[in-house]
C-alpha cells in the first residue's frame, strides 16, 4: 500500500506547474526568428540606435508606427547633415539635405524593401533551416534588457551568417551582427542604445521636420518598367543568371533613374 501525503500531492502539483510554465516560456531559435520578424514590422517603438561597420560608426533615431494595419517608419541620422528615410506601405523617401535631394522608390511588388532595420535581418522562410544551422548562444543584456542570442550560421560559403540579440519581452531585435568569413569581425552591427514602446506613435514623429519644397525630387518608378527596358540593349532586357545557390530568388527587380535625362538602370536583388 503506497501512503499519499497532502504534502506529497502539493510537492508534486508545485513541480508540474513549473514544469509546464518552463516549457512555455522554451523556444526554439525558429521561433524567436519568427517572432523577431514580426515585432520589428508590427510593433510601435521609439529608439536610438547605432550602425556600424569596420572603422565607421553611425548614430540613428527612429519611430516606427503602426496605426490601423499600417506601418509608417522614420529613421533620422543624428550625425552630419541629418538625412531622413521614411518608409511607408508604398513609397521609401530618402531626404539628403546636405545636396537639398529627395529620392522616392516604390515599393510596390517585387520592389518593396524593407527600412535599414530589416535590411541587417535574415529574410525567415520555412526552408531557412535547409541552408543554415540555427542555435541558440548565451544570453545576456543590451540597452538594459534582457535579450536571447539567436546565431544563424550558413551551412556553404555563398552567404552571410547572422548573430541576433532578441529582446526577452518585445521580441525585438536589439542587437544584430552580418557575419562573412571572419567571425570575430562583424562585417555590420545595428546596436539600440535606448528604447521605447509606447502604445502609439504620433503621426508628426514620422513626418518630415525638414521643409523640402525646393529640393530636387527623383522618383525612381516615374517611367513605368515596360518602356524604360524598351530602350536597352536587348542583352541586357534578356539579362537572367543561368544558375543560382539552392535557397536564392529574386526578391527586387527595380527600374532606377540617377538622372531623369540619363538611360535607366536595371537593378536586380537576389
Amino acid at each position: 500500500m503506497v501512503k499519499v501525503t497532502v504534502g506529497s500531492l502539493r510537492g508534486a502539483l508545485v513541480a508540474t506547474l513549473l514544469l509546464l510554465v518552463s516549457s512555455a516560456h522554451a523556444q526554439t531559435p525558429q521561433e524567436w526568428l519568427l517572432r523577431m520578424a514580426e515585432a520589428v514590422e508590427f510593433s510601435n517603438y521609439t529608439g536610438t540606435f547605432l550602425y556600424m561597420t569596420p572603422g565607421n560608426v553611425e548614430t540613428f533615431r527612429v519611430y516606427h508606427r503602426v496605426a490601423d494595419g499600417k506601418v509608417v517608419e522614420r529613421i533620422v541620422a543624428l550625425d552630419g547633415a541629418g538625412a531622413e528615410i521614411i518608409r511607408t506601405s508604398r513609397e521609401l523617401i530618402c531626404i539628403f539635405p546636405s545636396n537639398r535631394s529627395v529620392v522616392v522608390e516604390s515599393r510596390v511588388g517585387r520592389s518593396a524593401k524593407g527600412g535599414p532595420l530589416q535590411a541587417g535581418l535574415p529574410f525567415i522562410s520555412g526552408d531557412l533551416s535547409a541552408y543554415y544551422e540555427l542555435s541558440l548562444g548565451e544570453p545576456e543584456r543590451v540597452a538594459g534588457r534582457q535579450t536571447e542570442l539567436i546565431i544563424v550560421s550558413p551551412r556553404d560559403g555563398y552567404r552571410y551568417g547572422y548573430r541576433l540579440w532578441v529582446d526577452r519581452e518585445s521580441n525585438m531585435p536589439l542587437k544584430s551582427q552580418l557575419i562573412g568569413e571572419e567571425s570575430s569581425m562583424p562585417l555590420e552591427e545595428i546596436r539600440f542604445i535606448q528604447i521605447d514602446f509606447p502604445t502609439e506613435v504620433a503621426t508628426a514623429d514620422v513626418e518630415t521636420s525638414l521643409d523640402t519644397r525646393n529640393f530636387t525630387w527623383v522618383r525612381q518608378s516615374e517611367r513605368p518598367r515596360a518602356s524604360a527596358t524598351a530602350t536597352m540593349p536587348p542583352e541586357l532586357r534578356r539579362w537572367v543568371p543561368t544558375e543560382l545557390p539552392g535557397g536564392f530568388m529574386l526578391t527586387s527587380d527595380t527600374v532606377e533613374y540617377t538622372d531623369m535625362s540619363a538611360a535607366p538602370r536595371v537593378h536586380h536583388v537576389y
